[in-house]
């Protein structure tokens, strides 16, 4: 189930992970109790410190709540602190869907074009050649499909970055953890498309040029096909692939 480890902390990040997960796929709806310490620490062959850990650690998520006379219940889904990797790689892991891909991409379309937009107007001449750079290795890794999926996530952030704005760069943590697991979880099939360049060119070439609204319009443009290629290698999965996943 998790990985035997004599760290308290990392001990109770994996328990955190497990009742996290048992959380955001239902198995524990909005109002249940968890088991009392006792019996958890028992589940998971662990001591009392670790699980009162994972437990705040889960609370600081806002998955749950502590209360007196009440004991640990899940929060409504309302309440989640849905931005936050751990939560939101869960989530994609315990539900990767057309509808959760569809929120995300939503969610993406709202902020990913202004950033560019922001990113043109803004960003130093060092900015501008970091997301040269990543543009660059893409291209030098498209034949490593592992090592192309990081250059694109580090494209998109080296985008973020340059807007200079905090709360776009604590977004862009949320645009990571869908990158890398949507990533993974599309290779379980074989019908991932082939990564397309000219998009990602499109957008540079704009940013570069410090072209802001051509920017964001390239940007929607890539979004938008980015998300395709996703529905269309999760529609291509064989069905125990998805299981498993």
């Amino acid at each position: 189930m998790f990985e035997r480890n004599n760290s308290v902390s990392t001990m109770s990040a994996q328990v955190a992970r497990i009742i996290g997960t048992r959380i955001v796929s239902g198995e524990f709806g909005p109002g249940d109790s968890l088991p009392i310490e006792s019996e958890l620490c028992q589940a998971y062959g662990v001591s009392r410190s670790t699980i009162r850990e994972a437990i705040k650690n889960l609370s600081a998520k806002r998955l749950l709540e502590v209360a007196p006379k009440v004991g640990t219940r899940v929060l409504p889904f309302a309440s989640w602190n849905l931005l936050d990797p751990d939560v939101l790689s869960w989530r994609l892991n315990a539900q990767f869907d057309n509808r959760i891909i569809e929120d995300l991409y939503e969610m993406r379309q709202c902020f990913e074009p202004r950033a560019c937009y922001l990113a043109a107007r803004d960003g130093t001449s060092e900015d501008l050649e970091r997301i040269r750079r990543c543009f660059a290795d893409m291209l030098s890794t498209l034949q490593t499909p592992a090592l192309a999926a990081s250059a694109e996530t580090e494209f998109h952030l080296a985008i973020i970055a340059a807007t200079h704005n905090g709360l776009f760069v604590t977004i862009g943590g949320a645009v990571k953890t869908a990158l890398r697991v949507s990533f993974a979880l599309t290779q379980k099939g074989p019908g991932r498309p082939a990564m397309e360049m000219e998009p990602y060119e499109a957008v540079l070439g704009a940013i570069l040029a410090r072209r802001g609204e051509a920017a964001s319009d390239a940007m929607r443009r890539l979004l938008e096909l980015s998300r395709l290629r996703v529905l269309t290698a999760l529609d291509t999965q064989p069905l125990a692939a998805k299981i498993a996943g």
